[in-house]
């Protein structure tokens, strides 16, 4: 296999608050090119930043959501039934909120799950005008994007668990504790 390296790209991880850091560390060379420095690349999707915040990931999401639900407006105006509408914000809108969430969910600070949770109450409020979020998620039978990611990330935690026992890691930072593995690992049991 070949490595383009017009592709590739190199992020340094540091949690560093200067970026004097930089110039110290020679650049990788593919094919005598220099493999490009960058604060943030996607990954199967994922945008994964230098010192592993999951802000630019959550910015595009939602920027690529608010997009979907331009859509959603639109569909609204053919006078389309509400239930059909919540089945296309389901099918259209949500999967991207919701996709590969159990990388980045269980270190996502509050901040940022709020600015996710603003997508679905303003489609629920294009299709409600009128009702509060909450009693619109008791009519329609939905649950807060917080709760469905966490119950995806339990979902594959017992999966994981279920069929071989890992040892714990040892965490001695908060970032590391709530990262994937271990949070699925230290919260199963």
């Amino acid at each position: 296999m070949k490595i383009n390296s017009e592709k590739s790209k190199e992020i340094i991880i540091s949690f560093a608050q200067d970026g004097n850091f930089r110039s110290t560390i020679p650049n990788i060379k593919i094919d005598g090119r220099d493999i490009a420095q960058v604060c943030h690349a996607k990954l199967l999707g994922v945008t994964i930043s230098q010192d592993l915040t999951w802000n630019k990931h959550v910015d595009n999401i939602v920027k690529r959501a608010g997009k979907r639900l331009y859509m959603l407006y639109q569909v609204k105006r053919a006078w389309i039934t509400q239930k059909d509408l919540v089945s296309v914000y389901v099918s259209v809108v949500r999967p991207v909120l919701e996709y590969a969430c159990p990388v980045w969910h269980t270190n996502l600070p509050h901040y940022l799950s709020d600015n996710i949770e603003v997508i679905q109450k303003r489609a629920l409020k294009c299709i409600f005008p009128g009702l509060g979020y909450a009693e619109i998620l008791r009519r329609v039978n939905l649950d807060t994007l917080n709760v469905r990611r966490n119950s995806i990330c339990q979902h594959i935690k017992y999966n994981v668990r279920q069929q071989n026992v890992y040892p714990l890691p040892v965490t001695r930072t908060n970032r590391f504790r709530n990262s994937f593995i271990p949070w699925a690992l230290y919260n199963c049991q």
